[in-house]
């Protein structure tokens, strides 16, 4: 009887031992890699805060990813694939030239750590290539095609000169000659010169209240621009602001014509 007893035990040990080799093997997870972005000022070689980047890599592993900057300049993110590409990505800061980079593979990140320098972007020039100039010109920037800043400015004469469809406004005062000669539209064929610029050739005196309204898409993320004001035998003036989101509005200090 012991015998038998043995007999089964050793059999019955035998299956389990078979069906546990029989099971089928998890596939090991695959291993994350962190891979860090620093952005720096080309000039000085400064960190640059608040930088926004896209990303995509060939892995999947970042279908489409949106990070900013902190105070060193730096984001990061993980990838699976050490053989993967960027396939794009696109840094952007009001006042900086944008950059781009295609096809970029992940293995040549020094220490897992690729750095971009970003250029200035002289801003005064910049407005100049936008809309008409006069005695009085104030243009508004911005980087993103797909979202829609609308530039509003009152006169001393108290009428508001924006989009036709803005808030009791118009875009020429017949009275001054005033005029929102540029309204930009996301879908435009131009992102080189993405703004809006209103003009004045003789400028009435008093003080011009300008200011700068998101009007979308619904759930933006905050956006910097940039507003240049030209006044005549005046230096530029250039203002930054951040909209944070649909709705928000951001003034510029009062303008005064003498």
């Amino acid at each position: 009887m012991k015998v038998l007893s043995f007999i089964l035990f050793a059999i019955y040990g035998s299956l389990i031992a078979t069906l546990l080799l029989l099971q089928p093997k998890k596939p090991a997870e695959p291993e994350e890699m962190d891979a860090k972005i620093v952005v720096v000022d080309e000039d000085t070689d400064e960190p640059l805060e608040g930088v926004k980047i896209k990303i995509k890599t060939s892995d999947e592993s970042c279908p489409e990813l949106s990070l900013i900057t902190d105070e060193n300049g730096e984001c990061t993110f993980t990838y699976l694939d050490s053989e993967a590409e960027i396939t794009i990505l696109k840094a952007t800061k009001s006042g900086y030239e944008r950059v781009e980079i295609d096809n970029y593979e992940l293995s040549k990140f020094e220490d897992d750590e690729l750095t971009i320098r970003m250029k200035k972007q002289d801003m005064s020039n910049r407005g100049r290539q936008i809309g008409a100039s006069g005695a009085l010109k104030i243009t508004l920037m911005w980087d993103d095609p797909n979202v829609d800043l609308d530039l509003h400015v009152v006169e001393p004469n108290g009428f508001e000169i924006c989009y036709l469809g803005g808030r009791d406004g118009q875009m020429v005062d017949s009275a001054t000659g005033g005029e929102l000669d540029v309204d930009w539209q996301p879908g435009l064929s131009n992102p080189d010169n993405i703004g809006e610029n209103a003009v004045w050739a003789t400028s009435p005196r008093g003080t011009y209240k300008a200011n700068v309204v998101c009007y979308g898409p619904e759930g933006v993320d905050p956006i910097d621009c940039t507003v240049v004001v030209y006044q005549q035998n005046q230096p530029d003036q250039t203002y930054t602001l951040t909209l944070n989101g649909q709705g928000d509005s951001q003034e510029v200090p009062d303008i005064v014509v003498r």
